[in-house]
């Protein structure tokens, strides 16, 4: 099991190198069995891709699988809420992808053969995350073996086969996925003309002055925009105009905290258990395992360390003296001073880590090398030898200095409770462990302290109350209209928020996503059905938006402002582009066109068509394109850019004899390059994908 307990270890590194190279990008059934996620047999329907179904089945299943990973990755026995629902997020995008680019592979005929997993994992190039996987972490070697061994042990091991099967379906589709692309960027071959074009369109460097009439030097209402504009610009651009179904809610909330009356009863109850807790004959520390709301903390503590609200009790207290009740973080509380000591401030020890399932095995071997150890034996040697450790074994054991609580609490004890030169066996969960203590730190006072907790909780008659109030308020302003007076009458506050389907939460809700889907169920103004609860607040809600997923509406005034406001841009353009053009033919000079556009001259050199910005004019491509292409001592035409309208005269230019062509082939490959990076973002944004698992999760 050593191998698994390494991947173990590396769990959280296994899912990163899995993601970083796109290997968790379609977990779907086995690879070659030649079956995706729709194509199960159909149950109930989460979710559409270019036609091809995804049913319930086949999503739980692909859930269920990820979830089983990461246990078995992380080690963890469950997953908390969080994770569940990221995992649920990973895998609907996995198997859209699956879909999606599947239909790709299909059409080119891409596929990745047995033999090619099998080189991938044990070839004379492993993938990066095999290397990484079995690299010796002390070493920095790569051991093939252990990947041979651990495919070998997969036959027997259900759990390093279900790792394998796992990480093979990664495998293969991170190896189709580079062979599309690279098929994709073949197709973007760079030509000698290109190379010569772009080469010799930089050999150009000119000085240039420029006149910039800005868009808002015309007003308003110097511009008419249409019905008739909007409609065509909507219906050019309607790409632009996408949304995603959202719903916005207006909700009270009815919030369950202590009463006074709460409060009371804890302060009475760590009152009457004060006098039993003081008592000399009770252990104080199984009193509070037995007793209290915050568990024992067994630690030795220097004054510096102890809580401010006890420390200066504790520095004149003497062992079984009580302090309290006093109140803090919302808890009532006695602390008792256990032990006082004297303990070193820290400890340098080295250690050897035996590891047996049969436990008297265990203990008979480290008995035995304690006997070596002894008689004279090097403590180092055996630790390289027999250590199971392999952080420390590499360094003979050595665990260096280290501070009380930085070691799990049978270890801690076993080092701070010896004198240098003693060596030790204590058992911990990781194994038997031999500990020579080879260094004590200078002795300080230590105390250890017991402390009873009573927190200030809400009863059942709090609960009960509040949750009748919020019954009432339900009752009484169960329509939309009513909940919103209802809401001014009792002087409540109204709390909004814009839902998206996949969101997880409602900000400020613990685990509100019942509420989301509610609400992406329902129509503007219904009332929810029932009181919500989530954590400590009751909560009411009316739907008071709805969008659906599609195109803005080109009659919603927030689409009609922003089209109004792109037309006029081109309407003032082409007003700017005449006058320009009228007073260009009764102008001699820069200088005097720029005096009748009520504008001035500016200046900008060394420009060349591969700049990206021009100084007082900004990132306009236009302008250097316009002056990387004009005349010298010429009034250029005006041209459209980004915050205006513009005029050049090229003053001077200087053209080099050699034309750059290798940086103008490695910027132009590039550049093709490039375009492959957002290639299954850009099939995924252009596939018909509808998502119906709102109402199941």
């Amino acid at each position: 099991m050593a191998t698994l307990e390494r991947i173990r270890k590396k769990g959280g590194v296994l899912v990163a190198f899995m993601v970083g190279f796109a290997l968790l990008a379609f977990i779907l059934t086995d690879f070659f069995s030649g079956k995706g996620g729709g194509q199960q047999p159909s149950s109930i329907e989460v979710g559409n891709v270019n036609g091809t179904v995804i049913n319930y089945d086949a999503y739980q299943n692909e859930i269920t699988q990820a979830e089983d990973f990461r246990k078995l990755s992380s080690g963890q026995s469950s997953l908390d809420e969080n994770m569940q629902f990221q995992i649920r997020q990973q895998v609907w995008e996995e198997m859209v992808m699956n879909i999606v680019m599947g239909e790709k592979y299909e059409n080119v005929g891409i596929n990745v053969t047995t033999d090619e997993v099998i080189d991938m994992a044990t070839g004379k190039n492993p993938h990066p995350g095999i290397r990484q996987m079995f690299t010796d972490p002390q070493t920095g070697v790569f051991s093939q073996a252990a990947v041979l061994n651990f495919l070998r042990a997969r036959k027997t091991d259900p759990n390093r086969n279900f790792y394998w099967q796992f990480l093979q379906k990664s495998l293969v589709n991170e190896k189709l996925n580079t062979k599309y692309t690279n098929l994709f960027q073949k197709g973007f071959y760079v030509t000698t003309s290109q190379i010569n074009s772009e080469a010799n369109a930089k050999l150009r460097n000119v000085d240039f002055d420029f006149v910039a009439v800005n868009y808002n030097t015309i007003p308003d209402t110097a511009v008419t925009v249409s019905s008739s504009d909007i409609k065509t610009y909507y219906n050019d651009n309607k790409d632009d105009f996408k949304q995603d179904a959202e719903r916005t809610i207006q909700y009270v909330t009815f919030v369950v905290n202590p009463s006074e009356e709460d409060k009371q009863m804890a302060e009475k109850w760590i009152n009457d258990i004060k006098p039993e807790f003081s008592k000399p004959e009770t252990d104080a520390t199984q009193f509070v395992t037995m007793n209290s709301d915050l568990p024992y903390e067994d630690r030795n503590l220097k004054i510096e360390d102890v809580r401010i609200a006890i420390k200066d009790f504790v520095e004149k207290a003497k062992e079984g003296d009580v302090y309290g009740p006093y109140f803090e973080d919302e808890t009532y509380k006695l602390s008792r001073v256990v032990a006082i000591k004297q303990m070193p401030d820290s400890v340098k020890a080295r250690h050897i880590l035996i590891q047996e399932q049969d436990p008297a095995k265990g203990n008979a071997i480290a008995d035995s090398l304690i006997n070596l150890i002894n008689k004279g034996a090097d403590f180092a040697s055996l630790a390289r030898s027999n250590s199971k450790d392999t952080g420390s074994a590499i360094n003979g054991g050595d665990l260096n200095w280290f501070k009380e609580g930085t070691m799990v609490q049978p270890f801690n004890d076993a080092c701070f409770n010896a004198k240098k030169g003693d060596v030790v066996k204590v058992q911990t969960q990781f194994g038997i462990h031999i500990i020579e203590i080879q260094a004590v730190g200078k002795l300080t006072t230590k105390y250890n302290i017991a402390t009873l907790a009573r927190k200030v909780k809400y009863s059942s008659k709090t609960y009960q109350q509040v949750y009748s109030n919020a019954n009432k308020f339900a009752a009484t302003n169960n329509t939309a209209e009513k909940f919103k007076e209802g809401i001014k009458s009792e002087n409540l506050t109204p709390r909004f928020a814009t839902l998206k389907a996949t969101d997880r939460n409602v900000s400020g809700l613990e685990s509100s996503r019942r509420l989301i889907q509610w609400a992406f169920e329902s129509d503007v103004d219904d009332m929810s059905p029932t009181i919500y609860e989530f954590g400590n607040q009751f909560v009411i809600a009316v739907v008071t938006e709805a969008t659906e997923e599609g195109y803005q509406d080109i009659d919603d005034a927030s689409v009609q402002s922003r089209i109004r406001s792109i037309v006029a841009k081109d309407k003032k353009a082409e007003i700017i582009m005449k006058k320009f053009k009228d007073n260009t033919a009764s102008s001699q000079s820069l200088s005097s066109l720029a005096q009748k556009m009520n504008s001035k001259v500016q200046s900008a050199s060394n420009v060349n068509f591969g700049s990206f910005q021009v100084p007082g004019a900004g990132v306009e491509p236009a302008l250097i394109a316009l002056a990387s292409m004009s005349d010298v001592d010429k009034i250029s035409i005006p041209i459209k850019g980004n915050l205006g309208v513009y005029v050049v005269k090229v003053t001077s230019e200087s053209i080099s004899d050699t034309p750059d062509t290798n940086t103008a082939k490695t910027q132009l490959e590039s550049a093709n390059s490039s375009k492959s990076y957002g290639l299954s973002r850009s099939i995924r944004e252009k596939a018909e994908v509808k998502d119906q698992r709102l109402k199941y999760f």
